[in-house]
């Protein structure tokens, strides 16, 4: 749903989920709701800062009016500067102030972190411990208590079995190789260890892959959503680090 935005109050917020295969914009009003479509554009490859950012320009360019930018990466971020980029280029990446630069390009105040963390800004209900995952290219992970974010929680590289990582066992090869069934078993097994360790009240389950698992199998504290839902976390990222 959209709102007419001669109605809407409050500030703007163009939200940036950059992924390892798409980039993706979203105007929000001061509520979470979308103010137009989302656009998209195919990640460049390679994912270099220099290309990633182009892409960026090109569709600020494009959008209509914003106030503030609220962003999510593929990697730990820390103060807006980039320190990881598994599904990019790590090397490439670590280092940059993507924060610095975004505001740059957008001339409007940035705030830069890990994509499942701002995503999960936008699903949780804000009360006892909620763990978030994202199905994509790789997995992201995201925690948080009573509302407030546990930063850079990456728990897609802690191993998972047979010598692997989590992320290299629900990948989105290893999606598409196993089919729906094997698949779901393969998500409800990593569930199953995560749930002693975490202690969660609520798992918000997103990304691109989920659409693949077998909803009815699902235990009863998962909550599934789309990433429409996950981008409105670019308006309440700005409410837990302000306060």
């Amino acid at each position: 749903m959209t709102v007419d935005e001669s109605k809407s109050e409050g500030p703007v917020t163009l939200t940036i989920d950059i992924g390892g295969t798409g980039i993706k914009m979203l105007r929000l009003d001061a509520e979470g709701t979308p103010l137009g479509e989302r656009s998209r554009e195919l990640t460049p490859h390679p994912a270099l800062p220099g290309p990633v950012q182009e892409v960026i320009a090109q569709m600020l360019a494009a959008r209509s009016a914003y106030d503030r930018i609220s962003v999510g990466f593929p990697g730990v971020v820390v103060r807006g500067t980039v320190q990881t980029a598994p599904n990019l280029d790590t090397e490439a990446w670590r280092g940059t102030n993507l924060q610095q630069a975004i505001e740059t390009l957008g001339g409007k105040p940035a705030r830069v972190i890990n994509d499942a963390d701002l995503q999960g800004y936008g699903v949780i209900h804000g009360h006892g411990v909620e763990l978030v995952l994202t199905l994509g290219t790789g997995l992201g992970t995201a925690l948080y208590s009573d509302g407030h974010l546990v930063a850079n929680l990456e728990l897609a590289h802690h191993p998972f079995g047979d010598g692997n990582t989590y992320e290299e066992r629900v990948s989105d090869a290893v999606c598409h190789e196993l089919g729906p069934t094997a698949f779901t078993d393969r998500v409800l097994e990593m569930l199953a260890q995560l749930r002693p360790i975490l202690n969660y009240e609520t798992l918000h389950l997103g990304g691109g892959n989920a659409r693949h698992l077998e909803k009815g199998r699902l235990p009863t504290d998962v909550e599934l959503f789309d990433n429409v839902a996950g981008m409105r976390g670019g308006v309440n990222l700005w409410h837990d680090l302000v306060s």
